[in-house]
């Protein structure tokens, strides 16, 4: 079917404070495709080098690669989303 694409629905709990931040301030080296003050939205690249060289965060790149693995355009970091146990949790 056209038109349809999947996204990866992850908790913004699996990334650092420092990274959410910068993602806020417009400071993160990949904006996002959409966000507001529940989360935001990226898309997912085809390989994990094509992300730009300042993305610093594991937590992000690990969350990539398994939107990639899953085949996957897009990646949901929402608050209201559980986290789950194969991820990191940051406490923030």
């Amino acid at each position: 079917m056209q038109n349809v694409r999947g996204f990866y629905d992850c908790s913004t709990a699996h990334l650092p404070e420092p990274t959410a931040q910068a993602i806020d301030s417009g400071l993160f080296a990949k904006s996002p495709t959409m966000q507001n003050e529940f989360g935001w939205l990226f898309s997912v690249p085809e390989r994990l080098a094509d992300l730009p060289p300042a993305v610093g965060c594991d937590a992000f790149k690990t969350v990539m690669a398994l939107a990639m693995d899953a085949g996957c355009d897009y990646v949901l970091f929402d608050r209201d989303v559980p986290p789950v146990p194969y991820l990191e949790v940051f406490d923030w």
